[in-house]
């Protein structure tokens, strides 16, 4: 059968098809639709009709039609490099990667500078797994069009899907300078900068998301978890509450709302959506481990504990936790076991519940304690502690040697009550490391009739480290009080502050010089009294039974309880607390008055 047809309608096709495809341009389906139906009115297997009445098929949701459409249309024009290409669009929405793919190839194979082609062949080969392939194929779609915002997007794609996220962020901020308006690049270069501690960078793309789709329950939690990073609990809260509106189901937003009043201490309100988190998702480990902490910090013990074990099965929480090869101890009988007290979390965590070793011991078992290197001097002079290990036992040796083991912040939920459990002191200096450190203290003081620690700064890495640390220039006014000598136990990053208050305040510098716990507690030995930030030596100086002012944060962490002055972990403590969050004038005057006090006091009685 002869399908030519003559010259005239061949001419009236050629100007049906021509007004189909600008009415196809600017969006005026039905009337391109309705040319494209003339058309194969004339000529009942037009190849470009059919094509394009397959574009609209696949933009209306109908890809199997579209499919057939265009396999008619490819039967009269198998070298068309752009029906090809759309037919593999079609296969990637049929979920038919590989012959997307194919399809791909062959329109490459005719118009080898296609860039749509390539982009679309980098598309399938992403969903096969070839990401080396795919990269190969965005990067000559982008060097074909640099000017494609969509190419340098899927490009970055593939950079970030390979784990390479520096090259993935250049990838998508090119394409933000193409279209800074395009939000799916916005969220991918937002939680990569987020990932990244960029989070200035990443909330300018999340605010902008939820400038373009104020709808967007993920752009306003990812916003909100930037603010929070960035310690903006006031802005961070709105964006919650507005994610979990948009969301219902959405308990991570509820637990993260109450993370943000809890950094506010605003703990009533915090309690609340911890527990509707939990009513949402009853098995979720976060809102229960934070729900257990403000228990805690309450002094609720008896629901605290319980709830705090979910430190472990949180999602930062559980890579740092293992079973051991040996039985987890659940509060059995000991006469005649051996147990192992297993080291968690920081040094100053160690330092507050290896004190539990003495009940252990009481009840008759042989105690060890594996803490941390650093630390394993001191722990060794714990009541109850027979060995000390500072290493990790080999499987072997533990499931050899021990009947059980504990982690270290496990001990207070086996012994319900009262969360002190030991006399102090229950550490003790080296008694002629304290007599070295005394003899050069002496020598240093002079005739100061008070010889003080100072420590102002924790890990630079602890979420709070913000507002637990205090710049050394915000305690000059300390250095005006009479009769106190004043030693620098700071270590780390810290004690570079020191330059700062050069001839303003004689600080002597003695951190460098300590070279463990042991000789730190030495040293506090034979001072009068340690002024600290929540660190560390807040706890060594607590077990040791030092005299020690804690300097807090409005919002500090739940061991030092709620507006207490007191400690009930450490009896020579006292707390100086902030009112208002990052700000420590309050505690400065604080400290002032309390010395005031204490020369008062001291008169009055001499």
């Amino acid at each position: 059968m002869n399908h030519d047809i003559s010259p005239a309608p061949r001419q009236e096709i050629a100007a049906l098809l021509e007004a189909g495809l600008a009415h196809h341009r600017a969006g005026r389906l039905g009337d391109a639709q309705a040319f494209y139906a003339r058309i194969l009115e004339l000529q009942h297997d037009q190849p470009a009709a059919l094509h394009y009445f397959g574009v609209l098929a696949l933009n209306q949701g109908d890809p199997e039609h579209a499919a057939q459409l265009m396999d008619r249309a490819l039967a009269q024009a198998p070298g068309d490099a752009e029906l090809l290409a759309n037919r593999g669009v079609v296969a990637v929405r049929l979920g038919d990667h590989a012959a997307a793919a194919a399809l791909q190839r062959k329109a490459i194979e005719i118009a080898p500078d296609f860039a749509n082609a390539h982009n679309n062949l980098g598309n399938a080969l992403m969903e096969l797994g070839d990401l080396a392939c795919a990269e190969q194929h965005y990067r000559r779609a982008r060097s074909l069009d640099p000017h494609s915002a969509h190419f340098a997007f899927n490009l970055g794609r593939a950079l970030e899907k390979a784990g390479r996220a520096p090259e993935a962020v250049a990838q998508y901020q090119d394409a933000c300078a193409l279209d800074s308006d395009d939000t799916q690049t916005l969220m991918h270069l937002g939680k990569l900068q987020r990932a990244a501690t960029q989070h200035a960078q990443a909330a300018a793309c999340f605010e902008r998301i939820v400038q373009l789709e104020p709808e967007n329950a993920i752009a306003h939690f990812e916003l909100g978890y930037v603010y929070d990073a960035m310690h903006r609990y006031e802005e961070a809260i709105p964006h919650y509450r507005r994610a979990a509106a948009l969301k219902p189901d959405a308990a991570g937003a509820v637990n993260n709302l109450a993370f943000a009043l809890t950094a506010l201490a605003r703990y009533d309100e915090a309690e609340g959506n911890y527990r509707r988190a939990l009513e949402m998702s009853p098995g979720l480990p976060e809102p229960q481990f934070q729900l257990g902490m403000l228990m805690l910090r309450r002094g609720e013990y008896d629901g605290g504990w319980p709830l705090f074990e979910h430190r472990k099965t949180t999602t930062t929480g559980k890579p740092n936790y293992r079973k051991l090869p040996c039985a987890e101890w659940q509060g059995e009988p000991l006469a005649g076991k051996r147990i192992l007290i297993a080291r968690e979390q920081g040094v100053g965590d160690q330092i507050q519940f290896v004190r539990y070793a003495g009940l252990l011991a009481k009840m008759g078992a042989q105690v060890d304690a594996w803490v941390a290197p650093e630390l394993a001097s001191l722990v060794a002079t714990v009541p109850g502690v027979a060995r000390v290990l500072d290493a990790a036992p080999g499987d072997e040796a533990i499931s050899e040697r021990y009947d059980y083991w504990c982690d270290v912040m496990s001990l207070p939920l086996k012994f319900p009550g009262r969360p002190i459990h030991a006399p102090v002191p229950y550490m003790h200096a080296d008694a002629t490391q304290a007599a070295a450190w005394r003899a050069r203290v002496d020598a240093l003081a002079g005739i100061a009739s008070r010889r003080i620690g100072l420590v102002w700064a924790g890990n630079p890495q602890h979420l709070f480290d913000t507002f637990r640390s205090v710049p050394l220039t915000a305690l000059l006014p300390l250095a005006a009080l009479e009769g106190n000598a004043w030693f620098a136990i700071q270590k780390g990053p810290g004690a570079a502050q020191i330059a700062d208050i050069a001839g303003r305040w004689t600080l002597h510098a003695v951190g460098d010089d300590l070279h463990d716990f042991a000789s730190t507690a030495a040293l506090i030995e034979s001072l009068d009294l340690v002024i600290t930030v929540d660190t560390s030596v807040a706890h060594l100086a607590g077990a040791l039974g030092k005299p020690v002012w804690v300097l807090l944060a409005a919002q500090p962490d739940w061991r030092w309880g709620m507006g207490r002055v007191d400690s009930v972990w450490y009896p020579s403590a006292r707390l100086f607390r902030q009112s208002t969050l990052g700000a420590w004038g309050s505690v400065v005057a604080g400290l002032q008055a309390a010395f005031a006090a204490e020369q008062a006091a001291a008169a009055a009685s001499g």
